[in-house]
C-alpha cells in the first residue's frame, strides 16, 4: 500500500512538472495586464524597446537579437516581462 501511495506522488509530481508552461505578459499598462501561455519549448519572456518606444512583449525559445535601435530585455518569471 505504501509502494502505491509513493508511486502515485511520484507520477503526481512528474506530470506536474513536465506539464508546466512559461506566461509572458503581451500587453501592460496601468489597469491592463494581458498574458499569453507560451509554446511548447518557449521558455523565455521578452520585451522590445525601438527608439525608446516599446514595440512588442512575449514568448521565445530564445532571446531575440536586437537589430538597429532596438532594445530588448529577456528573462524567465512567469509575466516578468513588464
Amino acid at each position: 500500500m505504501n509502494t502505491l501511495l509513493l508511486t502515485l506522488v511520484v507520477v503526481t509530481i512528474v506530470c506536474l512538472y513536465f506539464g508546466y508552461t512559461k506566461k509572458c505578459l503581451t500587453k501592460y499598462s496601468a489597469g491592463l495586464q494581458t498574458s499569453q501561455t507560451c509554446p511548447a519549448g518557449q521558455k523565455i519572456c521578452f520585451k522590445k524597446w525601438k527608439k525608446g518606444e516599446k514595440v512588442s512583449r512575449g514568448c521565445a525559445v530564445t532571446c531575440p537579437k536586437p537589430k538597429k535601435h532596438e532594445t530588448i530585455q529577456c528573462c524567465t518569471e512567469n509575466n516578468c516581462n513588464r
